[in-house]
């Protein structure tokens, strides 16, 4: 059953009355029987019953005259191009609506019936000829319901009042890398009507909407549906909507149960309705832009058919996948070289840009354009106009992995995506967004202390006390020290960090040593040891001199004939993680067991010691080394940053989320 509501609102601002048309709908698009459902190559069969009915809702926003916006979310894995190219026409023969100012996001929940088109190989093989027939129904007649959910919208339009908010979430979590990097913020947008009732909101939150075990096949909204009813329970009558922002490589955080769900949804519409509650900031739209580039993201190396038939022996998901295109070239099609992906960008005036991209996109890109743009007045939705496939980042695809490449079979496509795609994907956006969203770098920058300031501004307990002892320009981005015997100081400094010296990786990492010649109590000589090291996260003095984490490898380097630079570089342990330049291998120091500590940096890896020849899997624990022998051990506890001891040997560390941990075992 369908819904229509029609908004009539009036924005009186410095005295003068503006007025914007906005029109909302929703319509019901749960299956009248039992379907395959996407997301999960574990179903084996057709749904089993609806725990959450899943629907579409539309937003159309402006006048005739200004020419409409029309925005539409939907409960699905996503939305293949085709149909959403379909609805568009549609649109365009209807009443006019140019493809750039019309958008679909899909909420990507694992529990919805599975589209026509959208990750065919799914579950490695075709579905059953009559499950797929119920398929291809369901796709017309979704098809068939986007179209009306968004005419009815437009229809609606009446006078509005549309506000704007942005509070935070904290339950989406890096899948990839334990405390990797997330986006929390939480864009409110919402509707007024003349007397301040709440009658619609969208919001968007970046996070797998996959809080639900794949053994529970039932039709689900996931935490977007039960976010949905929290906000429309504080707002009765409103139509809420939920989009995704850049959350490939972030899950729900617990997961696996409806109750889980529950709770998630519980947490955004909380937020929501605080930033509600807190008023947020009218929007005139008085200037709405819209803006559309279809670009092709070039695929790596294809396979050979030696390749094909080899991965079709194998068999599996890529064996599937692998069966496709040997098909396709049996037909005399060729494999594709390039995945279209059209983005759609949106200004309204110059308060809020919405950016539209399509398939799964990794955090890195939300993270990226949000240093770019202002991140209070940007939305950055994923999953929008199409779902061709995990769409990786430079880091993501360097790394491989799941999101890297490996989703690549179930979507159909022949292998991963080739280098260079980041540039492609940000630079198609620069070219769309209008100059005046850039974000200002200074803005939100706090204004750096000098020295003697900064020193003055720390508070500590009376009893202790901070003294100067070096600054920049003789040291520049310090993460770690240890005094020599000579009471030198050893400077490990990550220069290098984000993005490399040249901002594609190159290392730029250093290790100094200061001295005081004077006697000052200041240091006032640095000599650089080595230099071009790749984002080296620890030091320590041993022997003639130094021990460096510079994950893969742990350094010994050492300088012998007194000109102050290393000459002796040898590696003595290597196979640490890379995947994180914030959790990698850091913080040696002497045990009162005369080994030596160190913290794993949460992601490990299979460590070899080069003297013993051997390897000992880290995954999970610290670990405790002897670097003449090349003995290495597991250790208790598991540290992303900053392992020490005090003087009654006892163990500490911690990570970003917990701040300190004992470790009473060795």
């Amino acid at each position: 059953m369908r819904r229509c509501l029609a908004i009539v609102v009036v924005c009186c601002t410095a005295g003068r009355s503006l007025a914007t048309e906005v029109g909302v709908a929703r319509v019901d698009v749960t299956p009248s029987a039992p379907i395959r459902l996407h997301g999960y190559a574990a179903r084996s069969g057709e749904s089993t019953g609806v725990d959450h009915k899943v629907e579409a809702q539309a937003l159309a926003i402006g006048s005739d005259a200004q020419k409409p916006l029309v925005l539409i979310t939907v409960d699905s894995l996503g939305i293949p191009a085709d149909v959403v190219e379909e609805v568009a026409s549609r649109l365009k023969v209807r009443v006019g609506l140019d493809r750039e100012r019309f958008a679909v996001a899909a909420s990507h929940t694992h529990s919805a019936p599975i589209l026509k088109g959208l990750a065919p190989n799914i579950f490695g093989s075709p579905v059953p000829a009559d499950q797929q027939a119920r398929i291809d129904r369901y796709t017309v007649e979704l098809t068939d319901k986007l179209e009306t959910v968004a005419l009815d919208a437009l229809g609606n339009r009446q006078p509005a009042t549309i506000r704007v908010g942005r509070g935070s979430a904290g339950f989406a979590a890096n899948r990839r890398t334990p405390g990797g990097p997330v986006d929390h913020d939480v864009p409110v947008l919402w509707i007024l009507d003349p007397e301040s009732k709440t009658l619609a909101i969208l919001t968007a939150y970046a996070c797998h909407c996959t809080s639900i075990d794949p053994g529970i096949n039932h039709i689900d909204a996931d935490w977007a549906g039960y976010a949905r009813d929290g906000i429309e329970a504080a707002h009765p009558g409103a139509v809420a909507m939920v989009a995704i922002g850049c959350g490939a490589d972030s899950n729900p955080s617990p997961r696996g149960r409806v109750d889980d769900a529950r709770a998630h949804g519980k947490t955004l519409a909380d937020e929501v309705l605080r930033v509600i509650a807190e008023g947020g900031q009218a929007l005139k739209a008085e200037k709405l832009s819209a803006g559309l580039q279809r670009i092709a993201l070039p695929l790596d190396t294809l396979p050979t058919r030696e390749e094909l038939l080899a991965l079709v022996k194998a068999g599996g998901a890529p064996g599937g996948n692998a069966k496709i295109h040997l098909d396709r070239l049996d037909r005399g099609q060729a494999m594709k070289t390039a995945i279209d992906y059209p983005i759609v960008s949106w200004s309204i005036d110059s308060a809020q840009e919405f950016v539209f991209l399509p398939g799964e996109v990794v955090v890195d890109y939300s993270l990226i354009l949000k240093r770019q743009f202002d991140r209070k007045r940007l939305w950055v939705v994923a999953y929008a106009n199409d779902v061709p496939g995990y769409i990786p980042s430079e880091r993501i695809l360097r790394e491989g992995g799941y999101e890297g490449g490996g989703a690549m079979v179930y979507y159909g496509v022949p292998t991963k995506f080739r280098t260079g795609m980041e540039t492609i994907i940000v630079e198609a956006v620069q070219r769309l967004v209008p100059p005046e969203f850039r974000a200002d770098p200074e803005a939100d920058r706090p204004k750096p202390k000098g020295p003697e300031a900064a020193l003055e501004s720390m508070r500590i307990d009376p009893r202790w006390k901070v003294e100067l002892v070096a600054s920049e320009p003789l040291i520049v981005d310090p993460v770690a020290i240890d005094w020599a015997a000579d009471g030198s100081l050893w400077v490990c400094e990550m220069h290098d960090y984000p993005t490399g010296l040249d901002g594609n990786y190159q290392p730029g990492g250093r290790i100094k040593r200061l001295r005081d010649t004077d006697g000052d109590g200041r240091f006032d000589s640095a000599s650089t040891l080595a230099d071009g090291l790749p984002f080296p996260t620890g030091v320590m003095a041993w022997r003639d001199g130094v021990l460096v984490c510079a994950a893969p490898e742990i350094l010994y380097l050492a300088d012998t004939d007194g000109d102050g630079r290393a000459d002796v570089r040898k590696v003595l342990f290597r196979g640490f993680a890379t995947e994180n330049y914030q959790a990698r291998v850091n913080s040696l120091s002497y045990g009162l067991d005369n080994w030596i500590y160190g913290a794993n940096g949460l992601i490990g890896g299979v460590i070899r010691g080069e003297a013993s020849g051997k390897a000992v899997d880290i995954g999970g624990r610290d670990f405790r080394m002897k670097p003449d022998t090349g003995e290495m051990e597991p250790a208790s506890g598991l540290t992303q940053q900053g392992r020490f001891r005090d003087d009654w040997g006892n163990q500490f560390g911690g990570s970003n989320s917990v701040l300190l941990q004992h470790y009473p075992m060795p």
